[in-house]
């Protein structure tokens, strides 16, 4: 029953490469896909340079490099979602290791 309730947790808040892909083409300068992907602090900063004119093309350029590294911040966000529900429940998931990390 934990390992049901700990996939489920899993299936429900884990990212989408293709969602985050999609907030980062439409609404990358404000930092929208970063918000996604639980990284408040950058988001914020990318927010805030996309409103100054000086600071726009720098979010710009900034938008365009995480584009390029979407792929691995959805990992790297699954993987601690994967590792805090392991410490939450105290015995192993039953699905297997490609499972956990699909991220479609």
């Amino acid at each position: 029953m934990e390992n049901t309730s700990q996939y489920i947790r899993y299936q429900v808040h884990k990212r989408s490469v293709g969602v985050a892909i999609v907030f980062c083409l439409l609404f990358g300068m404000l930092g929208l896909h970063r918000f996604y992907l639980g990284k408040e602090s950058s988001g914020a900063a990318m927010l805030i340079l996309s409103i100054t004119l000086i600071g726009l093309p720098v979010a710009w350029v900034w938008s365009i490099i995480d584009l390029f590294m979407i792929g691995s911040m959805v990992h790297k966000h699954n993987t601690r979602l994967a590792d805090k529900l392991e410490e939450f429940y105290d015995d192993p998931p039953r699905y297997s290791r490609r499972q956990r990390y699909r991220n479609y």
